[in-house]
């Protein structure tokens, strides 16, 4: 793996996503068939169980490997190639992604997820990470915007998930819609993504902590409230991940074609 993948930034948020991936691997593993409320593939493929405990196994090793830094580059763009094969399924029932909140949700929480092995990938593979880097930024990119338009269409329910304590529930909901959108335009068009990125992150591990932790605290074996914790988690490694690419990106000198660099030895005596 190149030196740029030991930053702190990329080991942080390879971690924060190999957590999620185990958390769904073994949501896979226990329940043995397909839910509607994990993303990572359609509910309504047969055979299920079968399906479940191939992903189940899929997502264990995968993780494992993440976390300690095996084969990242096989394995990330391995995970993003498969999530995105899997976002593609949801399009089988495409009137269900365009007009139901759920499935249109679960489409774009896949994507981002897949979206994000992508993005891993390229920061593994160097100089030869901009094909799947540029890619994985994209669809990062419209899943947050998307996700912020669904913030205006769905104040109402949305309110309802607010903490209690939180004063101001829909112009909270409103704030956060413009932030993704924001975000998501930002990191599309590399302007100042770097801020973006680090403000998603925020964001994500902010819900994490305040609105996701007390929810499973309050229903612990709620497979929905599991399941909605572990899209956050990824999320913030995705955000940090993101931001290491734009420090990565703006940290290269850039050099004018036919141009040399000179190399002045000094002499210490």
């Amino acid at each position: 793996m190149p030196n740029s993948t030991a930053s702190p930034l990329i080991t942080l948020g390879r971690i924060f996503y190999a957590l999620a991936m185990l958390g769904f691997g073994l949501q896979y593993a226990l329940y043995g068939h397909l839910r509607r409320g994990i993303p990572l593939c359609p509910a309504w493929l047969h055979p299920s169980h079968i399906l479940a405990y191939a992903l189940a196994a899929l997502l264990i090793a995968a993780s494992f490997a993440l976390l300690t830094a095996w084969r990242v580059l096989a394995v990330s763009l391995t995970l993003g190639l498969l999530l995105l094969g899997s976002t593609a399924l949801y399009l089988q029932h495409v009137n269900y992604v365009l007009h139901d909140a759920d499935g249109r949700t679960l489409f774009l929480e896949c994507l981002a997820l897949a979206a994000t092995a992508l993005v891993l990938h390229g920061l593994s593979a160097g100089a030869r990470g901009k094909f799947t880097l540029m890619p994985g930024r994209i669809f990062f990119a419209c899943a947050m915007v998307i996700f912020g338009f669904q913030h205006f269409l769905y104040i109402r329910y949305l309110a309802t998930l607010v903490p209690a304590w939180i004063p101001y529930h829909n112009p909270w909901i409103l704030l956060t819609g413009f932030a993704l959108i924001t975000a998501g335009l930002s990191i599309a068009t590399t302007i100042e993504d770097k801020y973006a990125s680090y403000g998603l992150f925020l964001l994500f591990f902010g819900w994490l902590v305040l609105l996701h932790v007390p929810r499973i605290l309050h229903a612990p074996y709620s497979a929905n409230e599991w399941s909605s914790a572990l899209v956050v988690l990824g999320l913030s490694g995705s955000s940090l991940l993101l931001a290491a690419a734009s420090a990565n990106s703006k940290s290269v000198p850039q050099q004018k074609s036919g141009t040399r660099t000179k190399v002045r030895k000094w002499r210490t005596s």
